[in-house]
């Protein structure tokens, strides 16, 4: 099946009643706000910005209300989707500003939305609970519909969304696609993990859910999410015909989404904009045991979660990418690993090129 005929595919699913239509939204917040961007063409109008507030339900683990930030860089054009970005850590925070992510999002008529970190209420230690059902899931989508109305672009009630996550919320992004699959266009999970019982080794996602195409990024020396139990996640669902894509930064610890920013364009486009004719490939890789173990760039004293090691945070062992090859069929090479769909030709040169990078640069959040 071509890339544009899977397009077709995800976009023709029915709207779940259960799931979006008995929402009641309670009052929410919403307010224009000024951003400054420089802009290399005096015609690209400024992007408008506007903030949204929505409080907890009863029964939800929130601690306060969820705020969202909504930047608009197509002007008045319909809109064709909404690119959310989680917060988690500055280099969310990076993407969500990044240049080339907004001239992505402008070409393709995307609105960017910003969820801002949200607590639970329960013993997370001021972390989120990543569970959709206990009011992430409502939050996102009330949100959404008020500033649908705000900003004068009433399709965002009902827009598709790619959604990126990194850390807990790479596992939050896979649990939303489980939640609202006929909402979601595209997920990115990078270095995908969460505390037990929320990790991404408890998502198993419907049939309708794994046609959503997923792009899975991890470190070969992540101490906190590993390699193997993204990997798992990813071979659980790839093995049931999932269209999702695995891709490894080589000495890589817990961080440094940034260095996969091109690849990740290159991938959505293909998503947004599927080729007329199909230049999807597979991609396979070989592996060997993570041997690093020091903390590049960190001063005394040094944050345990950024440091490379060989094991992550439940003991499975980590593993890095040696050797990689790109196949037009989707049975693996002898002694290789699924590494999952490669969906044109520009991607599949790209993904080679970036999974056999020796070393990846290890560039820390200031």
């Amino acid at each position: 099946m071509s890339v544009r005929d899977r397009a077709s595919v995800c976009s023709s699913i029915v709207l779940g009643a259960a799931v979006l239509l008995t929402w009641t939204a309670r009052p929410l917040q919403a307010r224009p706000l000024a951003l400054q961007e420089t802009a290399g063409d005096s015609k690209v109008e400024q992007p408008i910005t506007f903030e949204a507030s929505v409080a907890p339900e009863p029964g939800e683990d929130l601690a306060q209300a969820c705020t969202y930030e909504l930047t608009l860089v197509s002007g008045s054009r319909p809109l064709r989707g909404v690119w959310t970005i989680f917060e988690r850590s500055r280099e969310t925070m990076a993407y969500y500003q990044d240049a080339e992510v907004r001239a992505f999002a402008r070409r393709h008529d995307l609105a960017l939305l910003f969820p801002r970190h949200c607590p639970s209420k329960s013993q997370t230690g001021g972390d989120m609970n990543v569970n959709p059902m206990k009011g992430l899931g409502r939050s996102l989508f009330a949100a959404l519909n008020d500033l649908a109305r705000r900003s004068g672009h009433p399709e965002l009630a009902s827009a598709r969304l790619i959604l990126l996550g990194f850390s807990g919320t790479g596992s939050l992004v896979g649990r939303l696609a489980a939640f609202a699959p006929d909402r979601i266009m595209a997920v990115i999970s990078g270095n995908p993990g969460h505390f037990e019982p929320f990790g991404v080794d408890t998502i198993s996602l419907s049939p309708d859910a794994i046609t959503i195409p997923h792009f899975i990024l991890v470190g070969s020396a992540d101490a906190v999410s590993g390699t193997e139990r993204p990997y798992a996640y990813f071979r659980r669902h790839a093995d049931r015909g999932a269209w999702w894509t695995f891709v490894v930064q080589n000495r890589v610890p817990h961080c440094c989404i940034m260095n996969a920013k091109a690849l990740i364009l290159t991938w959505l486009e293909a998503i947004v904009q599927p080729p007329p004719t199909s230049g999807e490939r597979y991609g396979f890789i070989h592996t060997r045991p993570a041997t690093d173990t020091d903390c590049p760039g960190q001063p005394e004293p040094v944050r345990t979660s950024w440091c490379r090691a060989i094991k992550d945070a439940w003991g499975g062992s980590n593993w890095s990418v040696d050797r990689a090859k790109v196949e037009r069929r989707p049975r693996p090479p002898q002694g290789m690993m699924p590494a999952g769909w490669l969906p044109s030709e520009a991607f599949a040169r790209q993904w080679l090129s970036f999974v056999m990078e020796r070393e990846h640069p290890v560039t820390l959040p200031p």
